[in-house]
């Protein structure tokens, strides 16, 4: 197709079209002639991808640096673009202090006992260091027990967002933005549940026992005698 078909089938205007290519955020079409290039299924997904993660909030640079981390990727595609959506710690985390040590060594440990294949550069880990390094600041003595729970329920969260054979049922740009929109797109409505949860179970709690706001005042007693 032409590239004006190849924006009417994608809605993205020309002009962004051949931006995208000379940022090489998009692959430039076979030439068939001087001023003419065919384009296929590979450039509707690619435009489909970049459109959903400016819908899901995602800058033009991080998504440029989420595609050519995909294209680039030593190992595999999906891990090199997970790991390209670092996520800022909105506190100072000082990586040379005795809470981030401590907060390090809790998290490789997690990972140990959960028997995941991560490594301590993986920048999801040095993420989960960092914002563990912020909890311990105000929960200083946070116990495994609790981290593991909240490990086994990311892991049931992953196995249902990233099933078996995502690869062999779609092109790689399909999968790629099929994992990335469950990460971003998701992370603020799994937010919201939880404290849907947390309502919800504060309700259920208070049907079993008085609220100390329901309680009837008690009368104070005069110390005179009548």
């Amino acid at each position: 197709m032409k590239i004006s078909e190849l924006s009417q089938a994608t809605q993205v205007p020309v002009p962004t079209i051949k931006f995208y290519i000379r940022e090489g955020l998009v692959a430039a079409g076979q030439r068939t002639a001087r001023n003419q290039a065919d384009y296929g299924t590979a450039h509707i997904e690619r435009l489909a991808l970049i459109r959903a993660l400016q819908d899901a909030g995602l800058r033009l640079e991080t998504i440029a640096r989420v595609i050519r981390a995909a294209e680039t990727a030593t190992e595999h595609f999906l891990i090199s673009a997970i790991d390209a959506l670092e996520r800022p710690v909105h506190s100072e985390v000082d990586p040379a202090s005795p809470v981030y040590a401590e907060a390090q060594h809790q998290v490789l440990a997690l990972i140990k006992r959960q028997g995941w294949k991560l490594h301590a550069t993986d920048i999801s880990v040095r993420d989960a260091i960092k914002a563990l390094t912020v909890v311990r600041h105000s929960f200083p003595h946070e116990e495994d027990s609790r981290l593991d729970r909240y490990a086994q329920a990311a892991e049931m969260l992953a196995v249902h967002e990233i099933p078996d054979g995502l690869e062999e049922s779609m092109a790689s740009d399909a999968a790629l933005r099929y994992a990335l929109l469950g990460t971003v797109l998701l992370e603020p409505f799994i937010l919201s549940l939880r404290r849907m949860a947390h309502v919800a179970r504060t309700r259920k709690m208070a049907k079993t026992r008085p609220s100390p706001r329901s309680r009837p005042p008690t009368t104070k007693r005069s110390g005179r005698k009548e």
